[in-house]
């Protein structure tokens, strides 16, 4: 394999393993969802609703039930206000991290991608009253991709990146098309890769919304929220030319009040999620290559949300990605290849400021 090929096959993969558990909160479709839903018992045959993927939902390892102790009912009991709380000015930085699992049709790794870097979040106005706009702006990013399954990855800063920045507004914003500028990156599929992980990023403060919206600010643990599987696809654009570079379709998600913890010395809510059988397409063309990819995305994760003042403390996420992949290079037909899929596992977590 000559280097030039080799390159392209590295910015191909990487545009491409990214692409889904940016999406992960789905943004304003969150909004509505039915909250404190029983688990419905197994079905006596027929079919399953369309968008269900398990028989009977996940039966989870906590519940709403008040708990007998009073010396535990003070904390487990009370309600938890999510409310993001703040004054203007007010920054925090955050470091982000993404590796990429690719493996063959019986499940052995193959090679590995790891996307990082570091956000810097300042509030900039409370618009209303416990919601606030925020400038966000990565200050670092680097990316590399193994040619073999035991390598280590040399992360190699992405020319450019630094100084790439949005504004977020958690009720008006497209969680999907992150409306910043990538194309500082000097290529179309570098800045792509780099738009994956500004979803990656706002991903956890959808779902952090998700639970105000559906809680009214007054959470407890053992309440989840489900969402249905989106009707329709998003159509996810190109980064520095019109057009469609990909489609995402939400699958049927639950987002639950597991319980509290500790984060950088403050008391946290912990959120944990899933989303099953998501829809993902992709067709990249050029002069140089033509690829194609169509999947299915699974995931569940965690997360913890400040009970001081709201605020995204960290978040991470695991789950399989498995495709059908067809590339082709110099103008040849596309051809399927071996790569079966991806197991992915995204982590952002607060930091010190710089």
């Amino acid at each position: 394999m000559t280097a030039v090929s080799q390159r392209r096959r590295w910015w191909t993969v990487l545009a491409v393993l990214g692409l889904a558990a940016g999406l992960l909160a789905g943004g304003p479709g969150l909004a509505g969802a039915q909250a404190g839903e029983a688990t419905p018992a197994a079905r006596a045959g027929g079919q399953l609703p369309e968008g269900q993927v398990w028989a009977v939902p996940l039966v989870l390892p906590w519940d709403e039930q008040a708990v007998k102790s009073a010396d535990w009912s003070q904390f487990l009991d009370r309600k938890l206000d999510l409310t993001r709380k703040g004054k203007a000015g007010e920054t925090r930085w955050y470091e982000f991290r993404r590796e990429n699992l690719m493996y063959a049709r019986i499940g052995t790794p193959m090679n590995r991608m790891v996307a990082q870097g570091r956000v810097k979040r300042t509030l900039q106005r409370e618009e209303q009253p416990g919601w606030w706009r925020e400038r966000v702006e990565w200050t670092s990013f680097s990316a590399a991709q193994t040619q073999g399954a035991t390598d280590a990855p040399a992360v190699q800063e992405i020319p450019g990146a630094r100084g790439i920045g949005f504004d977020f507004f958690p009720k008006q914003f497209d969680y999907v098309n992150i409306p910043a500028d990538f194309s500082g990156t000097g290529n179309e599929l570098s800045g792509y890769l780099m738009k994956v992980a500004s979803m990656d990023t706002m991903g956890f403060d959808a779902i952090a919304m998700s639970l105000r919206e559906a809680f009214k600010d007054a959470a407890q643990i053992g309440q989840t929220t489900r969402i249905a599987r989106w009707q329709e696809s998003t159509q996810i654009g190109q980064v520095t030319k019109e057009g469609e570079a990909g489609q995402y379709r939400l699958g049927e998600m639950a987002v639950s009040v597991a319980g509290i913890t500790r984060r950088n010395g403050e008391p946290c809510l912990v959120v944990w999620f899933q989303v099953d059988s998501s829809d993902v397409k992709q067709e990249v063309s050029s002069e140089q290559m033509t690829m194609r990819m169509r999947g299915t995305e699974y995931f569940r994760g965690e997360m913890a949300v400040s009970l001081l003042d709201g605020h995204v403390v960290a978040g991470e996420l695991f789950g399989p990605l498995p495709w059908v992949m067809e590339i082709g290079f110099g103008g040849q037909p596309p051809k399927e290849q071996p790569i079966a899929g991806v197991i992915q596992q995204v982590s952002l977590w607060e930091v010190p400021g710089e």
